[in-house]
């Protein structure tokens, strides 16, 4: 990318004033207005059926257990009737509880949902029934944190809106692991459509990947109603490590204008997915290279992407920093309609890897975009497919654009090898040349993180910078010590030769265990339980430097655990030598429970000998589309006789909104393997990389394609046999890929 001029970083300004400054949303008062404090939910359905405009209840300080909240009242213009708590962060919904809102000019501040889940399918709804909604009301300063069916495939949604003109503004959303997007606007009846509803600046913080459909973080509309007007705006929120599935914001209706938003390290993109007319403009996307970051996707007509920045994402294809999709003929409302008269004008696009136009073209999707612009825009970056074409892109006007990658000349661009950024007060990165007139405006606001959600409020650290290394004396005693007294992102230094444990070593936070350099061998670590180490939601291991030995008691070396799914785990291994025992009955090395999800798979430099069952065992047969790790990644290690397959990985269906399954494989040598069966299994797999590797003694590696066409690499492999590798397509249909070497 473009050559940057070193600069203190300067703190970004604070937002200072809404740009919604006509809609009068603060609690008014009326000379006889009354307060009311409840200690139980008999008095406060008592109260409920006094309160006249300007009044104010108040919930006691304490845990409500069990309280499914009606709040069914209507207040005036600058005389609302409020729900509060009697003390910001002190009055917590938990167990089953839901609240539901009905009638006009009510606000709802104060409350914290903690320890439980709503019994229905909505938890805080502007809506008592389907009769009854809300209009002019307020949820905020209140915190949704984790409020979690215990199924992840359970459907709800933590915030639903009807009704119109209502604000959610000031809260605090994080931790919504399972199925349903975080908060949605419906717009099922009339009264609900060209609603005006305001969505600000909110924090949504972490939610984990979902490994199956529904994990959008806000939802506008749906398929069926996406030709109505919403007329929603979300402006000025901030989206953190929003990873739930590829739609971050799932856009399904006309209207609409999404603005000054601030996504930070969030896997997905803003996805204008059904209806026409919406604005996406002034946001700001900071990937900071984590995987699988995108920007925008452009479907259908008449959409305005304008003045928005986007600096660090590594996504491509469908999560490319922009992606201008193919569309399908005469599509049903619920496919892809085709891209017309777009305006993607004065965005930045710094350090990304990708620009996708004609994205998913194929027999069905063929209809490319028409009567576009794509002008003023600049790129700075050093990626080797910057621009990525899949079909004709004659409809779009390419005019204006500058960029420092040769690449992109093609494409209409002015190339200037030597556009210099300089970080500006506002934290984003500018052409030091000021003449150069491209990209985003200069007087952007982003968002600042502590003015986002609650002000009362306590934010998780966006980072550990407090992490420390543990040393680590010889005996499981000691490692489960020193484990305990771990705090996340703590290293424990093995210094033992032994760690020989009696039962599972649980994990449930990040931490790395690493086998002391200076040892004259590697650390072992063995166990006499039924799994040696069990990984519980929010377990992000790495262990290095390790020797793991395998008992004829263990089902599992690594035992991913979950009756019920709040968070992913990930599991990296580098360096580490495992051995089975004669006698292991059906031992796994890596099983985990269908209620569990890894984020990533990372084996590096494993020598594994003499494994009595599967190595890795997560097939996702059976579990209806839903699966159980975004990526595996295994490459530059040895397994010689493993008895069971490798690898079993996948999962069914072709849903197109998770990030995986992918496979790469690099660098294996695979002897007596899953002999007269299979080596590797892997079962509708999106991404695929088989290189430098080679099998001797073993059985086949079969490999089904799934259905986003992620790149399939298959090279450099020294096989006994052609037959030993078969790779179909969706259509159980060989692909053709690189030729085996063949052994000699």
């Amino acid at each position: 990318m473009g050559r940057l001029v070193p600069t203190t970083p300067i703190p970004v300004r604070a937002f200072l004033a809404t740009i919604f400054v006509g809609l009068a949303f603060t609690v008014g008062s009326s000379a006889n207005a009354e307060n009311y404090r409840v200690k139980d939910q008999a008095a406060y359905k008592a109260v409920m059926e006094s309160l006249v405009p300007g009044d104010t209840g108040f919930l006691a300080n304490g845990v409500w257990r069990d309280f499914e909240i009606v709040f069914e009242a209507h207040g005036e213009e600058g005389a609302p009737i409020t729900l509060t708590a009697e003390t910001h962060a002190k009055v917590i919904i938990s167990g089953k509880g839901n609240l539901r809102l009905g009638g006009e000019h009510l606000v709802v501040t104060g409350l914290v949902f903690r320890d439980g889940y709503s019994p229905t399918k909505e938890l805080i709804s502007f809506r008592r029934d389907s009769e009854t909604l809300a209009s002019n009301s307020r949820l905020t300063q209140t915190v949704i944190d984790g409020f979690n069916n215990p199924d992840r495939a359970a459907d709800d949604n933590w915030i639903a809106i009807f009704g119109k003109n209502n604000r959610i503004d000031h809260n605090y959303i994080a931790g919504k692991a399972t199925k349903g997007a975080t908060l949605v606007v419906r717009l099922n009846s009339p009264e609900s459509r060209e609603n005006g509803h305001i969505i600000e600046q909110n924090f949504f913080g972490r939610r984990p990947p979902l490994g199956g459909n529904g994990g959008e973080t806000i939802r506008i509309g749906v398929s069926d109603y996406s030709r109505t007007t919403s007329n929603t705006f979300v402006v000025r929120n901030y989206f953190e490590h929003c990873d739930g599935e590829v739609e971050i914001i799932s856009n399904k209706s006309e209207g609409n204008t999404i603005s000054e938003n601030v996504f930070y390290e969030s896997r997905g993109a803003l996805v204008l997915r059904h209806g026409g007319r919406n604005s996406v403009t002034r946001n700001i996307f900071f990937g900071n290279g984590v995987s699988d970051t995108g920007g925008v996707r452009v479907i259908n007509d008449n959409q305005t992407v304008t003045d928005n920045y986007f600096e660090g994402l590594t996504g491509a294809k469908f999560l490319s920093a922009l992606t201008v999709m193919n569309g399908v003929p005469n599509s049903p409302e619920n496919r892809y309609h085709q891209v017309e008269n777009a305006t993607i004008k004065s965005n930045s696009f710094v350090d990304i890897a990708q620009i996708g136009f004609g994205v998913g073209s194929d027999d069905e999707r063929s209809a490319p975009p028409v009567g576009s612009i794509f002008s003023k825009n600049l790129i700075v970056t050093d990626s080797e497919t910057p621009v990525a074409v899949f079909d004709d892109i004659s409809g779009i006007t390419v005019t204006g654009n500058y960029s420092d990658n040769a690449k992109l000349e093609p494409f209409g661009a002015t190339i200037s090898p030597e556009i210099v950024l300089a970080r500006a007060e506002n934290g984003l990165l500018y052409p030091v040349d000021p003449t150069l007139n491209a990209g985003a405006p200069r007087d952007l606001s982003p968002l600042a993180r502590k003015d986002a959600g609650p002000s009362w409020f306590k934010k998780p650290p966006q980072s550990n910078d407090r992490t420390r290394e543990i040393k680590v004396k010889a005996g499981a005693k000691a490692l489960r010590r020193a484990l305990e007294k771990s705090d996340p992102g703590d290293t424990l230094i093995l210094q033992g030769a032994r760690y020989e444990l009696d039962g599972p070593l649980v994990i449930a936070h990040e931490v790395t265990l690493e086998g002391d350099a200076d040892a004259q061998a590697k650390p072992k670590i063995t166990g006499n339980g039924e799994w040696v180490f069990e990984l519980r939601a929010g377990a992000h291991v790495t262990a290095s430097n390790l020797r793991l030995e395998a008992s004829n008691t263990n089902r599992a070396m690594f035992y991913a655990k979950g009756a019920t799914y709040s968070d992913s785990y990930s599991l990296s291994l580098l360096d580490i030598e495992v051995d089975g025992v004669n006698g292991l009955a059906d031992g796994v090395f890596l099983r985990a429970d269908k209620a569990t999800f890894a984020e990533a798979i990372k084996l590096d430099r494993l020598n594994v000998s003499a494994w009595q069952g599967p190595f890795i065992a997560m097939s996702g047969v059976g579990m209806e589309g839903w699966y159980l790790a975004d990526d595996i990644i295994v490459k530059n290690s040895a397994f010689d006789d493993i008895a069971g397959p490798l690898i079993q990985f996948g999962r069914e269906g072709r849903d197109e909104s998770t990030f995986g399954p992918r496979v790469s494989l690099s660098n294996l040598s695979l002897s007596r393997v899953g002999v007269d069966q299979t080596a590797i299994e892997l079962n509708r797999i999106d991404g695929f990389e088989l290189s430098g590797s080679s099998l001797n003694d073993s059985g086949e590696v079969r490999v089904l394609q799934r259905v986003l066409g992620l790149p399939f690499v298959v090279k450099d492999n020294a096989f006994e046999s052609a037959d030993a590798l078969e790779i179909l397509d969706w259509d159980d249909k060989p692909m053709v890929l690189e030729p085996l070497v063949a052994k000699q």
